[in-house]
């Protein structure tokens, strides 16, 4: 079994591409929007990848370990827990908004 070297985790993203994101547009709602939407679809993948290597892992073939999979399914779960705190965060914001005086 290879080591793989540490590298940017796939669940924050990537500065450079926040910098990238925050460079185009000069619109902090769209790059938001933008920087969101990549996430959930960072999400999606890392949560289909998990089940793949899950069912893989318990068929016993193609090489892959229960530790891969079991990893993989951690990643995703981390991923969706930052998501629902991007949501809860979100919607605690608009709840705020919603009930200043107008």
């Amino acid at each position: 079994m290879s080591i793989q070297a540490i590298s940017s985790s796939p669940v924050m993203p990537n500065m450079n591409t926040l910098a990238q994101v925050g460079g185009e547009s000069g619109d902090p709602v769209e790059d938001f929007a933008v920087m969101l939407g990549n996430q959930i679809k960072e999400t999606d993948r890392l949560e289909k990848r998990a089940k793949d290597l899950g069912e893989r892992a318990l068929l016993g073939n193609s090489g892959v370990s229960i530790h891969e999979a079991q990893i993989a399914s951690s990643e995703a779960e981390l991923s969706l827990r930052l998501m629902l705190q991007v949501r809860n965060k979100a919607l605690d914001v608009y709840r705020e908004i919603m009930s200043m005086p107008a």
